[in-house]
């Protein structure tokens, strides 16, 4: 793997932040990148506790040696609130995960978690349109995914979650988006599984329950997990144990990559999961313009 010659006082530096910080994976394949390109940008992963992260973004806006910088659990909310400026995307899962900074210290958010997953379900060629999807999860991570499915056309969406005014909150919001998809907070009797995603942080700990009950999936045609580590969590080891095809976390982190490189404008390639439909979306609006 090339590297950079080494960090300078003119190395551009891009934080991760994070709290705990151990299981990301994106630092690697980003940094190998600026490798391979010669560019001299440097990925940091940073753990930062919850009730520190209001200082970091005041640290960000004024680096002026930092493009931005990319955010995991459980700052994605932090980070929407310190955004000057964010996508329509990230107002509607009211959670940005990566941030570009301006030359004026302006902190402008986007929220690439959605995207990310329809991309890595693309790539191992899986369409959503006119599929029945299962979310488990209406966090940052699964509303952002729950959008982007819906954006693609899924036939209907099935949001489970816990917190019962989230559930009642994101049921709601996709319905009136999204009002010729039906969308339930539980699967309705004779309801498919098409696609199942975790996007909670169920699975991380190896005494967690299930996200979902695996002999419910039936024949799903994939079986996808947002959690990064462990590397194979034990739902979709009891899926693959089943026959069904399942989506490791890191695709979805490893997908995500080119996406946040051409956001933070360190990549003039477009990004393969961005369809000329969602250009739209993309724009950033005022903070003052959320409502």
């Amino acid at each position: 793997m090339q590297r950079n010659s080494g960090i300078t006082g003119k190395t551009l530096v891009v934080p991760l932040v994070g709290h705990p910080i151990a299981q990301v994976k994106t630092p690697e394949p980003m940094n190998q990148w600026f490798g391979e390109h010669q560019m001299d940008v440097v990925v940091v992963p940073m753990d930062i506790r919850p009730e520190q992260i209001g200082g970091f973004f005041d640290v960000l806006r004024a680096m002026e040696n930092s493009a931005g910088c990319t955010v995991t659990m459980p700052h994605k909310q932090a980070a929407f609130v310190a955004a000057s400026e964010v996508s329509e995307r990230a107002r509607r899962a009211k959670s940005v995960n990566v941030i570009r900074r301006s030359p004026s210290g302006r902190l402008i958010g986007d929220m690439t978690d959605g995207i990310a997953m329809v991309a890595a379900l693309q790539r191992r060629g899986i369409d959503v349109r006119g599929r029945n999807v299962l979310i488990v999860g209406a966090g940052g991570a699964g509303t952002a995914i729950a959008h982007a499915v819906a954006e693609e056309g899924a036939a209907s969406l099935v949001v489970i979650e816990r917190d019962q005014m989230r559930s009642k909150a994101i049921v709601g919001e996709l319905g009136r988006y999204y009002p010729q998809m039906p969308v339930f907070d539980r699967a309705p009797p004779d309801w498919t599984i098409e696609i199942a995603v975790n996007a909670s942080p169920v699975g991380m700990n190896p005494n967690d329950p299930l996200p979902y009950p695996v002999e419910e999936l039936g024949d799903a045609l994939i079986v996808a997990d947002a959690v990064t580590s462990p590397p194979v969590t034990r739902w979709l080891t009891e899926a693959e144990r089943r026959g069904l095809t399942i989506q490791r976390g890191e695709e979805m982190a490893f997908a995500q990559v080119p996406i946040q490189l051409q956001y933070l404008r360190l990549q003039a390639a477009r990004p393969e999961s961005q369809g000329r439909r969602r250009d739209e979306r993309t724009g950033t609006v005022e903070r003052g313009a959320l409502g």
